[in-house]
């Protein structure tokens, strides 16, 4: 089984329509597909991220996705992020593996990270 790998990513979110603009225009992800009843979108991340409306069970929302979008300038990439209205919950801070990270939330209240590794 030498030929796993992750090619895409679910996050469950309120409303997919309210999530959508989010995702492709503040994230700048390109969209690769829309539901046209609202069941779903997928953006192109490198991976597929697919979001999905979180239907009955309210508690796949509002949570830590473990998603990690890498910048090259973890700052620039955070000043232009917040310029757009994006909320953080927290501003650039050093890991102590080298790296910075900050995390964000999406309208739905998931919270996603931006990464800058360190350099080599």
């Amino acid at each position: 089984m030498n030929d796993l790998k992750i090619t895409g990513y679910r996050i469950f979110v309120p409303d997919v329509a309210t999530a959508l603009p989010f995702y492709r225009d503040l994230l700048s992800l390109p969209v690769r597909a829309v539901a046209d009843d609202g069941g779903f979108a997928v953006l192109d991340a490198g991976i597929m991220l697919i979001l999905e409306p979180v239907g009955d069970d309210p508690n796949l929302t509002r949570r830590f996705t473990g998603v990690s979008f890498e910048v090259a300038d973890i700052t620039a990439a955070y000043q232009e992020l917040r310029g757009k209205g994006v909320e953080f919950a927290d501003g650039p801070h050093m890991q102590e593996w080298g790296g910075k990270l900050a995390h964000f939330m999406d309208p739905g209240g998931n919270t996603l990270t931006i990464v800058e590794y360190p350099t080599r």
